[in-house]
């Protein structure tokens, strides 16, 4: 009976001896490092006085490239009291290396480039030396070996945004903010009595999608969170939410330093029901002379009066499922009406005359086109039983015309050129990708749902205008720097991009 005692403890020491050799060999007092390798955050900021597998970073996901994971880069969120210290360490077999402040500065980014509306501390790194910050709160740590570039981002407050919410993709009004005093340990960020519709979603903090990491902006770290609600991924996904899970909520982002990997969960608790919603239809057709006034086969009725004739579908304006819009060709001394199917039954027109700014009352008569043929823009708001036509106003948007993303940009116009049937536009653009989106003075509607540029979007792919609708974000045409010619002609689909 004595042998398998005198194994026990044979092991036992064995197992001293592995441990004591991971301790930090350079002939001074380290840490017992009894942890994996990879990168740690400890110190006495942090819920970590020693190193701890829940203290270590994640592996970063660069959503600069295509949401790729990036080997170099490793985040982290975690709670940190102010006027105390911590490190960041990389453990690599028996080394601890300590990767300390090197010139870092504040950085605001509010309102650039869908970045949170925060000031952080960015800069480099160097070997040793310990971080502090100025306030107790929750921070997303970014490190980038590569890059040798550190950033700490205070996290003011969570928002959940998009189709399920009342204010649709802008969180302005969906903040979930921290609930009860600074701990270290578990950190709650809440929003009560909130209203969720059949829709996506996702969470972001500080009203921002991204943190960049470099100047030319090729390493962004994601800043919101999709895939599930009980499993969260970095710039992940759309969450949707059931028609069936309808209702009131309490939403709240968690985050613990239990939990491993980023520390950050979700929760939603359904509160209470909700009526129904009026039901829209998913598609809008139109149809009438004023689209196609020949008869083709000779019966005696247009082409455009005929279904099997006429294929011409509305765009719908996402997140917006009441809303539709069209850029049309529209023939003088033409009628048109519209139809949720390409058959009669439902369709619908106008009820009486047009305001002074060609608002028509949804009704059931023809609605007839302008005096002058040409492109008009013509947008059905079904919430509101109201049609509108306009002149159509299309714009460049983006990295391509001054990385200018507050639509709509005044000098990125389009010019309606009726007499050549496209709307062009020819102009000196920066190198990046070329994104358009259509304006009207609907959009955007007021809140609690305005209507951002990307939700009236389309892309020129292949030679011919793509609509992006209710879809997800579209494939992209990436432009060197240079002048271009750019026509669009809504009558045939094609869409054209011609350097100069």
């Amino acid at each position: 009976m004595r042998k398998p005692k005198l194994r026990l403890m044979w092991l036992l020491a064995a197992a001293t001896m592995i441990f004591a050799a991971c301790n930090k060999d350079d002939g001074n007092d380290g840490p017992t490092i009894l942890v994996e390798d990879g990168l740690y955050i400890v110190g006495e900021a942090t819920p970590w006085t020693d190193y701890d597998l829940k203290g270590q970073f994640a592996g970063g996901i660069n959503e600069a490239d295509n949401q790729q994971p990036r080997a170099t880069m490793f985040e982290k969120y975690v709670a940190l009291e102010a006027g105390k210290t911590f490190k960041i360490v990389e453990i690599a077999g028996k080394e601890a290396i300590e990767y300390g402040p090197d010139n870092l500065m504040d950085v605001a980014t509010e309102g650039l480039r869908e970045q949170p509306n925060v000031t952080a501390k960015v800069g480099s790194f160097k070997t040793g030396g310990e971080y502090t910050v100025a306030e107790s709160g929750l921070y997303h740590i970014i490190l980038d070996k590569e890059l040798s570039k550190v950033a700490i981002i205070p996290v003011p407050y969570w928002g959940i945004l998009g189709g399920s919410s009342p204010y649709g993709w802008n969180d302005d009004n969906t903040h979930m903010e921290l609930v009860g005093a600074f701990d270290k340990n578990e950190l709650v960020f809440e929003i009560t009595d909130l209203e969720l519709r059949e829709g996506d979603f996702k969470f972001r903090y500080g009203s921002g999608w991204k943190f960049e990491l470099d100047e030319e902006g090729t390493v962004k770290a994601n800043t919101n969170f999709g895939g599930a609600v009980d499993a969260l991924v970095p710039g992940g996904s759309n969450i949707a939410l059931a028609k069936e899970n309808e209702g009131i909520y309490t939403v709240r982002m968690k985050w613990s330093a239990q939990t491993g990997g980023l520390g950050m969960t979700a929760e939603l608790v359904k509160t209470g029901d909700v009526e129904p919603l009026p039901e829209y239809p998913t598609e809008l057709f139109m149809i009438g002379n004023a689209l196609n006034s020949e008869d083709s086969d000779n019966d005696g009725t247009p082409d455009g009066w005929q279904w099997n004739l006429t294929d011409a579908p509305m765009v719908p304006v996402h997140s917006h499922e009441y809303m539709f819009w069209k850029i049309v060709w529209l023939n003088a001394g033409g009628e048109f009406k519209f139809a949720p199917e390409k058959a009669w039954g439902k369709d619908f027109g106008k009820t009486g005359e047009a305001s002074a700014d060609t608002v028509y009352a949804k009704g059931s008569d023809n609605i007839p086109a302008p005096s002058t043929s040409g492109y008009y823009m013509v947008v059905v708001d079904l919430k509101e039983n109201k049609i509108i036509i306009s002149d159509p106003k299309v714009y460049l948007i983006g990295t391509t015309v001054g990385d200018n993303w507050t639509a709509p940009v005044a000098d990125a116009k389009f010019t309606v050129d009726n007499a050549n049937e496209v709307i062009t536009l020819t102009k000196a653009l920066d190198a990046g990708d070329l994104r358009m989106h259509v304006w009207h003075k609907w959009f955007p509607v007021q809140d609690p749902q305005p209507v951002d540029w990307w939700q009236a979007e389309f892309i020129i792919l292949n030679n011919k205008i793509e609509f992006r609708g209710n879809g997800n974000d579209q494939e992209r045409v990436n432009l060197t720097a240079g002048t271009y010619k750019i026509d669009l002609n809504f009558k045939t689909g094609d869409g054209t991009i011609t350097a100069q």
